[in-house]
């Protein structure tokens, strides 16, 4: 029976509470107790609500035809392969989300096309290839700040120290243009596209 994923965020919750963030123990040798998790329960916020405008649905069904097959566990690979569409991706990932976590490739499936990009969730428009205001944002990367940066951003920061404009510019769009693309989490990673990726309008 297929339940809204908004519904099952809140059994996981639910659970969490008197267990532990949706985990279930079960007694293994030793005395040792084992952790079984499922998959909504470790990606929480990062999962596309059903409710969701289908806009967000339809660029991940895209996805999905563009996978490779073997990468695909078989229920997604019949989906793929038989009429697609963006609703059937988000029944698959409604139902998969309450799976246990035992599958890597379903766990990773699940990651791929059920979750939110950083680019989703932007407070602000994703700055343009043209727009005139990278080689600020860029000099803003160097700045002090006491704004813990991620590691990436750390890195992409030290690497602008030592090179002059237009190519800073190119380097921090290319950190943007990969990132935005990365699975969405409410981290350190997602503040700094948040910060240096988008545009200076309100």
């Amino acid at each position: 029976m297929t339940i809204s994923y908004k519904l099952l965020s809140l059994a996981i919750l639910g659970a969490g509470a008197a267990v532990g963030g949706g985990y279930f123990l079960i007694g293994g040798d030793n005395n040792t107790d084992h952790v079984t998790k499922t998959i909504g329960s470790r990606l929480g916020e990062s999962l596309i609500l059903s409710s969701e405008d289908v806009s967000k649905w339809e660029a991940r069904l895209s996805h999905l035809k563009e996978a490779k097959e073997d990468s695909l566990v078989d229920d997604l690979k019949e989906i793929k392969n038989n009429d697609p569409t963006s609703q059937k991706v988000k029944d698959w990932c409604v139902e998969n989300a309450s799976s246990p976590i035992e599958d890597d490739k379903r766990f990773s499936n699940v990651r791929s096309f059920c979750t939110y990009r950083i680019r989703d969730k932007l407070s602000k428009a994703v700055r343009g290839t043209d727009d005139p205001n990278w080689e600020q944002a860029s000099l803003n990367v160097k700045i002090p700040s006491a704004v813990i940066l991620s590691p990436s951003m750390q890195a992409i920061k030290e690497k602008l120290a030592s090179e002059e404009t237009p190519n800073a510019q190119k380097i921090l769009q290319d950190w943007c243009s990969e990132t935005l693309e990365v699975m969405y989490a409410n981290d350190s990673t997602f503040k700094d596209a948040d910060s240096y990726c988008t545009t200076d309008d309100e």
